[in-house]
């Protein structure tokens, strides 16, 4: 069964609801690599009580201006007034901004994020982990409701979700489609043992594949606003993820897993639309690609 993203109205009550405890504090991740504005934008508003770049290494260096930063918001953000524009920064700009409830003080939360800025891989090799971007952040805890995951399945263990999300009562972000997602704790026999998590976590194999996974519409979508942007010109922004997700499952289903051979059959179907499944002379092509017997470069060059 399919959980349904959160109603608008029941999102506004879920946030009243959370902040009624007067122990909770209103937090936000803003990510200035995606949107410098929104962070001075809530300073500018009085929302803002302070904020620190969440990664140890960037901290009073230039990289600050194009990392993630934790801001902690004003108690008076419970004003009807000022909740509108924190919630229009969520739902404008879903890539950037993510909004939490804690009890954990400023300097207590952000060790705690800190510590999850950065990974290990398999082989021992350390690198940034953008926990904060809302489509990894759903990724990693497996959202149900979020039905715009290009990999929906959950990337964390029990117990690293559970150590993920230790002292956060609630974890908000906007999908692609602009529906605000709630993230909980989870209460289980997993998450007991979640303190036995050692930081940086290190990643299986599985897990990392799995991340690389989540981000390959993105890319190929980079890829072709880069270097063939007319061929995105007719599709609405909001329908371009959507688009280049559906033409990269049709490219699996050729049996094409290198980056070149997709962004390839993905140019391809955006020139040609229904013509890759009407026209006879491409399906025989296509389906010689299938079986192996010829390469993609190879039909494209015999497409009519």
């Amino acid at each position: 069964m399919k959980i349904a993203p959160l109603e608008a109205a029941t999102f506004e009550l879920n946030l009243a609801t959370a902040f009624d405890n007067q122990d909770l504090t209103c937090y936000a991740i803003i990510d200035k690599a995606q949107d410098k504005s929104l962070l001075q934008k809530f300073e500018n508003h009085g929302i803002g009580v302070r904020s620190k770049c969440l990664l140890p290494a960037a901290l009073d260096s230039d990289i600050e201006d194009y990392a993630p930063h934790l801001l902690e918001l004003s108690p008076l953000a419970a004003d009807a007034d000022i909740w509108p524009v924190i919630l229009r920064g969520g739902a404008q700009h879903p890539a950037s901004f993510t909004l939490l409830a804690s009890g954990l003080s400023f300097d207590t939360l952000w060790d705690h994020l800190a510590a999850f800025s950065e990974i290990l891989l398999p082989d021992d090799t350390d690198m940034i982990f953008a926990f904060w971007d809302p489509a990894v952040l759903g990724t990693l805890t497996g959202q149900a409701s979020d039905f715009t995951l290009h990999v929906p399945a959950p990337v964390l263990s029990e117990r690293q979700r559970s150590r993920l999300m230790h002292g956060i009562v609630a974890w908000w972000y906007w999908d692609r489609d602009g529906n605000p997602q709630q993230i909980l704790p989870r209460d289980n026999v997993e998450a007991v043992a979640a303190h036995l998590v050692t930081l940086p976590l290190k990643f299986t194999q599985v897990q990392v594949d799995m991340l690389v996974e989540a981000g390959v519409p993105d890319q190929l979508l980079d890829m072709i606003k880069e270097n063939q942007p007319q061929l995105l010109w007719e599709i609405p922004p909001s329908q371009q993820y959507k688009v280049i997700e559906k033409h990269l499952f049709e490219a699996r289903k050729l049996k094409l897993f290198g980056m070149r051979d997709i962004l390839n059959c993905i140019c391809t179907a955006l020139i040609y639309g229904d013509a890759l499944q009407t026209n006879a002379t491409i399906a025989a092509l296509l389906e010689q690609v299938k079986v192996g017997a010829i390469s993609f470069d190879v039909a494209m060059e015999q497409f009519p």
